[in-house]
């Protein structure tokens, strides 16, 4: 039986947040977490900001459900011991994977159904380095994949779909390789 803390933590909402003195002005992908039944990871999320930088792990997995989801496990050794693991569907949130592979980065937040960065921008936040484990290869595949077949949802044949999935693989990687060079911190919302 799965443990509470095994289960995957729901994905209310996605954005993008772009700092010249963080992570070299990438554009690092935010997502706010449905921490309703884990207060455990929205008390780590509150308390991280008034602690020192935290040691976090993170592993990319494919799900053995058949449902050609990825998942991202977050094992954190500091300020708290403590679990996350986030599920995406390629399909739907391929471009907020593409872009946490990356930039190498993710921010996470706290929140309940209907919250978006918008809305409390100053909410606290997290950031995760997510290093290259060796996944971007295998995710290079599954993206495309996804692509091609939402591509075929929308009408195209196969073939047009593969050159469509190509053209879009290719632009979204341009958008996400934005930088913020100066000024402000920017930010993005969205869904991927």
């Amino acid at each position: 039986m799965q443990t509470l803390r095994e289960r995957p933590v729901p994905i209310v909402a996605d954005a993008g947040i772009a700092m010249e003195r963080r992570g070299d002005g990438r554009l690092i992908p935010l997502v706010i977490l449905d921490t309703t039944d884990r207060l455990d990871l929205e008390e780590f999320i509150r308390i991280h900001q008034y602690t020192g930088p935290g040691d976090a792990d993170s592993q990319w997995a494919t799900l053995e459900d058949s449902s050609g989801r990825v998942a991202l496990v977050l094992t954190f050794k500091k300020p708290m011991e403590i679990t996350a693991v986030l599920v995406f569907d390629p399909v739907k949130q391929g471009g907020l994977v593409d872009q946490i592979i990356h930039s190498k980065g993710l921010y996470i937040q706290a929140g309940r159904e209907g919250d978006r960065l918008i809305k409390n921008p100053d909410a606290p936040k997290v950031i995760v380095e997510i290093p290259d484990t060796g996944f971007a290869g295998v995710w290079n595949e599954i993206f495309f994949r996804a692509v091609v077949q939402r591509m075929r949802q929308e009408g195209l044949t196969r073939r047009e779909a593969k050159q469509a999935a190509r053209l879009y693989i290719t632009n979204w990687r341009k958008f996400g390789s934005f930088r913020i060079k100066s000024g402000a911190p920017r930010t993005t919302e969205g869904k991927s």
